[in-house]
This record gives C-alpha cells, sequence and structure tokens, in this order.
C-alpha cells in the first residue's frame, strides 16, 4: 500500500510538473505571439505612415476603406486570417502612389491626360511589388492589391481581369474605394449623400462591380456599418477642410497650380 501510495504521489507531482510546464510554456507562447501581432501592426502602421506622410487625405481615406471594407467582407463570411489579410491590403492598397511622380496627379484638379491615366494605372503593380515582403505573412495580398481596380466585367486594369478571376478582397476593396471616395468632400467637390452613392453602386453593378457584393451592402447590418463610417468621416473631413494642416495646405497649392 506504501509503495501504491508512493506512485500515486509521483504521478501526482509529475502531472503538476507537466502542467506547470504547460501553463509556462502556454504562457511564453501567448506572450510571443501578443509581441508578433504588435510588431507586425507597427511595420503596417510605418507603411502607412511612409505612404501618407505628406498627404493626410489619403491616410484617412485609406483608414476608412479598410474599415468598410472589413464590414463587408465580415459579411461575406470571411474566416480570420482572411479578414487580418484584406484589412492590410485595404490600408495599403495605394502604397504604389508613394512615388512623387503621382503626386501631381493625384491631387490635380484637371481631367488627366491619357499620359498620366497610364502613369496612374501602374500604381495597383508597384503596391504589389512593394508588398511582396508581406507574402509570406498575407498569403495572397499582391494579388488582392494588384488587382483592386480591376472590373466585373474585364474592363479594368492592370490585367483585364473579369468575374471571379479577381480577387474576393480586391472586389470587395473595389466597392469600399467608390464609395468613401464619393461620400466623402475635398476642397474641389461636394460628396454625394449615402443615398446618391448607394445609387452609383446599382449603376456599376455587373460593369465596375460585383453584383453579389452590391446587393450586400444593402444588408441592413452591413449597411448600418457603412452609414456610420461615412458620416464619421464627413466630420472629420468637414473639419479638416475648415483647418488644414500644413500638409493639406500644400495640396490645396499643387491642385491650383495645375489649373
Amino acid at each position: 500500500m506504501a509503495k501504491l501510495d508512493q506512485k500515486r504521489t509521483t504521478l501526482f507531482a509529475a502531472l503538476a510538473s507537466a502542467a506547470v510546464v504547460g501553463i509556462a510554456w502556454a504562457t511564453d507562447a501567448l506572450r510571443r505571439d501578443k509581441a508578433q501581432r504588435q510588431i507586425h501592426r507597427t511595420l503596417v502602421d510605418l507603411l502607412l505612415n511612409a505612404l501618407t506622410a505628406d498627404d493626410p487625405v489619403t491616410a484617412r481615406h485609406s483608414r476608412r476603406v479598410a474599415d468598410l471594407s472589413y464590414a463587408l467582407a465580415e459579411s461575406c463570411g470571411m474566416d480570420s486570417r482572411e479578414l487580418s489579410t484584406l484589412r492590410v491590403a485595404a490600408l495599403l492598397h495605394d502604397m504604389g502612389k508613394i512615388d512623387d511622380r503621382f503626386f501631381y496627379i493625384i491631387h490635380s484638379r484637371k481631367p488627366l491626360s491619357p499620359e498620366q491615366r497610364n502613369e496612374i494605372k501602374t500604381h495597383p503593380h508597384t503596391s504589389a511589388h512593394i508588398l511582396e515582403p508581406m507574402e509570406p505573412l498575407h498569403p495572397g495580398i499582391q494579388g488582392i492589391v494588384s488587382s483592386h481596380h480591376e472590373c466585373w466585367d474585364g474592363s479594368g486594369y492592370p490585367r483585364g481581369l473579369d468575374h471571379e478571376g479577381i480577387p474576393l478582397a480586391a472586389r470587395i476593396i473595389a466597392v469600399a474605394d467608390a464609395f468613401d471616395a464619393m461620400t466623402q468632400p475635398r476642397s474641389y467637390k461636394e460628396p454625394l449623400s449615402i443615398e446618391e452613392a448607394l445609387d452609383k453602386l446599382s449603376e456599376g453593378t455587373g460593369k465596375q462591380f460585383d453584383p453579389a457584393l452590391v446587393r450586400q451592402v444593402e444588408n441592413p447590418e452591413v449597411l448600418s456599418r457603412w452609414i456610420e463610417v461615412a458620416r464619421r468621416g464627413l466630420e472629420d473631413e468637414r473639419h479638416h477642410l475648415a483647418h488644414p494642416s500644413p500638409a493639406e495646405a500644400v495640396h490645396e497649392v499643387a491642385g491650383a497650380e495645375s489649373e
């Protein structure tokens, strides 16, 4: 009996030790995972800051597009890994515009020349190239970013992809990008109302946009989140138009000089 009790005591001690080691390992793994996620968020923030250092308008636009895209993607049933990749892609989809040659094109108030249009069409490919080191962390991010100006009917760029040949995340970003552009004011234009913007999305159904995604925007849960993002953005943009930062004032001068 004494030997049995000793074996039990030894077994319990071993199990207790294993539990302590397991808890310590799990705690350490959790700590390392948290640290890795923090490093990843910092990297994304650094890239976004590099893109928008002299362009706070684009910074705000990118964050809204990410919020809009996430809400729509979540309603489409994307899993957490896909959602993470989509959000990073939405934040950095215009990374290629960091090139100085795009500055006056982006902020011009005049219609673009054919040469400028051809030039601006290179930015999705450039964005994808810049984000190549992130591909192991976010598989497919290059394809998403390079395709966010493709159209459902094949009339987009840079490769003329169509229908499901365009990554779902890119199709989502395209709808969100257009909605934000329409619903936010700029110094040279007034925004469309949310209702007008939704009508424009409907007009683009089957041409520029995936019909299923445009219908999904009208889902009450998605629409309420989109309205919230648009209204919050409207307040921010109105405020910054009334009280421009030095960088935004530079954009105003650049826009006036291009006229």
